[in-house]
């Protein structure tokens, strides 16, 4: 897929400028798909957003564009979450629940499980018990494992880990 401003051979379509800027902001700059869209230019930023994500040379242009990050910093999504999830295990395992649901909620977020939404919330988890601590974050891997899609390689093959949450004593949690 050529880029903007890059020749384009006879027949071939490219991104137009304020679809390359709608994506450099979603990509590069971390945005929102509506903030990237609005951003952009566009006036009806959410309808937009979602029609940008679903015409074909947007997602390709999308995907070149994250490979080259990938290979540009040595990271990827399935990296990451395994990441994001020792680190929620970590977190736990110390006490530190807060760590351990924002660890889940950015895991969530990462694979596109969680849509990242801006919430005004006056609870913080210091406030919350321990059973309700648990409760939030087997909610969240709960949502984590109903929407799970394998995105492993197919060169590569693994079973993705799980591991439960344990309490202090290191007793798994029983999961519904």
């Amino acid at each position: 897929m050529p880029k903007v401003g890059e020749q384009v051979a006879k027949g071939e379509k490219r991104l137009t400028p304020p679809q390359q800027k709608f994506l450099d902001n979603y990509i590069h700059k971390d945005m929102t798909q509506t903030a990237a869209a609005r951003e952009a230019g566009y006036k009806n930023a959410n309808v937009s957003a979602v029609q940008l994500l679903n015409n074909p040379k947007v997602k390709e242009r999308m995907e070149e564009m994250r490979q080259e990050l990938e290979a540009k910093y040595g990271v990827s999504i399935t990296k990451s979450v395994r990441d994001m999830q020792r680190l929620r295990d970590e977190a736990w395992q110390e006490g530190n629940f807060g760590a351990a649901i924002k660890a889940e909620e950015l895991r969530l977020k990462v694979t596109g499980l969680m849509v990242a939404r801006s919430h005004v919330t006056h609870e913080h988890v210091d406030n919350l018990s321990r059973e309700q601590i648990v409760e939030q974050l087997q909610e969240f891997m709960d949502r984590a494992k109903n929407r799970m899609i394998d995105v492993t390689p197919a060169e590569n093959p693994t079973e993705p880990e799980q591991n439960p949450i344990t309490n202090y004593n290191q007793e798994a949690v029983e999961q519904s």
